[in-house]
């Protein structure tokens, strides 16, 4: 029978007060879990209590409120001062001369004598226009040195090269060394330059420099502040004039090919090197001008990737003391290997991790398995400065399980029951190395005499020592293993194909065995080594595995699902998982 009378009473029933105490207290567990998981993450953030003002019963409250209204008012007014020139600076006008109209006008009450208002009291001027600016036509005049296509190969370039200008990386010189390509430009003049001083201690350098100039002549070299790598994630600011002429060790390149150059003969420098050398910066140094695109580690957030040399680039300069004398710069892809066939397993996987590390072109911190690439560098590492530059527990000397394990730790990097998410913490690691984070250093083989030039006493002095760069806050500087020159043959008669921009969505990513093609590698990648087919193959796209947060996963929700038992009208309960993929 339907209820007639309204309900009066508003106490609820046991099963519904008990339902709301069940809820305050699961929110309260799931806030006080919160807080645990935020504490140890790190980012915990203290509440600033509110500024509870000045009490009423103060004798002076009057006389401050008067002062800090008055101060607000000076501010706004400067402020608007402040924008006003703004505005005249961009438009033209003087504003001290512009008197405004509205201060000189006196209205008098008496003005219409006691008779009615005729809908006029005075006519005011309109404030001065500005004048409109025209819009700038964008420039299509072409550059001021024109930029032609090179030879199709590398045995081209080296038959054309009357020098040979071989770029190395100063963390590893010895790494960037190829014994077939020096060998193949025999009887040719040969000289190393020793690019990126400003990532290596002072005392790293001098030795290296000593070393090298056992063989070849060894210049030390830093590309101008235009052409220096941005840092990721820039911060969104004003536009700054960068340099353009302030490379260090230009002077002294200069002079050595002024050496090397024949009388009434164009000189021809063919630059060569590994990938992500700084082949092109270097160029862009000397001619002190943008004209060949470089590599920017910013531009593999885009779809279009990094951009790095896929075919040869010729361009003429003058020398800048020597009038009408010219030289030709070839810009040349990175040096590509033969792919060794009769090596052991073990051997492949080192070679790979050691091609990948060294070249360390676009999102290394998204491979497949990024745990060979972390071992390789713990091998190589010192031990105790991994452990100061990641804050860690002592760790057994090439153990990269230890290694890795302190890091989660560090991180918070602990997945469900415990597990230690070592794949994540090779992930960072991986990142810092890509980003000039993880700043490594080597020393040569022995320990030679440091002995320096004039013209490079000037450019240590510039330096940083290892003392110094320890201090560094963004940087976390670890000594390394030298590496050895390169022994495998380097693929002199394949033909460069001016390609598409080669993104990371286009990359395969299929297992390392398999052979890449030509030109998916971009600056001369390693096209017929297992290291670098296995670096394009397992970079993962971005709709891949991304670098795993600091938290845990949260926990999946289970489900109840319901099954017909065949013969019976009767339901039966049954529990699964849901499973996500």
């Amino acid at each position: 029978m339907p209820r007639i009378r309204k309900k009066t009473s508003k106490r609820g029933t046991t099963h519904q007060r008990e339902k709301l105490k069940h809820k305050v207290s699961q929110g309260r567990k799931k806030a006080k879990k919160q807080v645990r998981k935020a504490q140890a993450a790190g980012t915990t953030h203290k509440k600033s209590k509110k500024d509870p003002g000045i009490p009423n019963n103060f004798p002076y409250k009057d006389q401050i409120l008067a002062e800090v209204a008055e101060s607000r008012r000076q501010a706004a007014e400067e402020k608007q001062q402040r924008k006003a020139e703004k505005r005249a600076a961009l438009t033209g006008i003087n504003v001290e001369g512009v008197e405004d109209p509205q201060k000189n006008i006196n209205i008098d009450e008496n003005q219409n004598d006691g008779q009615g208002f005729d809908g006029i009291m005075s006519i005011r001027p309109a404030p001065p226009v500005p004048p409109t600016k025209k819009p700038v036509e964008p420039s299509t005049s072409e550059p001021a040195i024109p930029i032609t296509q090179g030879p199709a190969s590398l045995r081209e370039v080296l038959q054309k090269a009357d020098v040979l200008l071989h770029v190395v990386d100063a963390r590893d010189p010895a790494a960037g060394l190829s014994e077939a390509l020096f060998k193949e430009a025999r009887g040719k003049d040969i000289i190393l330059l020793v690019n990126k001083i400003d990532c290596v201690p002072r005392e790293s350098l001098a030795s290296w420099l000593s070393y090298l100039r056992l063989t070849y002549p060894a210049l030390p070299f830093r590309v101008a502040e235009a052409f220096l790598p941005s840092k990721p994630n820039p911060p969104v600011s004003k536009k700054i004039p960068v340099k353009l002429d302030d490379a260090l060790g230009s002077d002294a390149v200069w002079q050595q090919l002024s050496k090397a150059k024949k009388s009434g003969e164009e000189l021809v420098v063919a630059l060569t090197g590994v990938t992500n050398s700084g082949k092109s910066a270097v160029i862009n140094s000397l001619a002190r001008a943008d004209l060949l695109p470089i590599y920017n580690l910013n531009s593999t957030i885009s779809t279009k990737g990094p951009h790095t040399t896929t075919s040869t680039s010729e361009l003429v300069l003058e020398f800048p003391d020597k009038k009408g004398v010219n030289v030709r710069l070839i810009d040349t892809p990175g040096l590509e290997y033969v792919r060794a066939e009769d090596v052991e397993e073990q051997e492949k996987e080192m070679a790979r991790a050691r091609d990948i590390l060294l070249r360390s072109r676009g999102r290394i911190d998204r491979l497949k398995d990024p745990l060979f690439a972390v071992e390789h560098i713990v091998s190589r590492a010192d031990t105790q400065d991994l452990m100061l530059a990641y804050s860690l527990p002592a760790f057994s000397k090439g153990d990269p399980t230890s290694f890795l394990a302190g890091m989660a730790r560090a991180s918070g990097l602990i997945k469900k029951r415990g597990v230690l998410d070592h794949a994540g913490a090779a992930r960072i690691v991986l990142r810092d190395w890509s980003i000039g984070k993880f700043a490594r250093y080597t020393m040569p083989p022995g320990s030679p005499t440091t002995s320096s030039s004039a013209n490079n006493e000037g450019i240590l002095a510039i330096l940083k020592s290892r003392k110094e760069l320890r201090k560094a806050e963004d940087v976390k500087l670890v000594r390394l293993q030298p590496g050895e020159a390169e022994k495998r043959e380097v693929l002199l008669d394949d033909v460069w194909v001016i390609d598409e921009e080669v993104g990371e969505n286009e990359v395969d990513e299929d297992t390392g065995d398999e052979e890449p093609t030509g030109d998916e590698d971009g600056d001369g990648a390693d096209q017929g080594s297992d290291s670098e087919s296995s670096e394009e193959e397992n970079v993962d796209d971005e709709d891949e595995e991304e670098v795993p947060e600091l938290l845990p996963p949260p926990k999946r929700k289970r489900t109840v699902s319901f099954a017909v038992v065949p013969g019976k009208g009767k339901r039966q309960r049954r529990f699964g998982k849901n499973v996500t993929q």
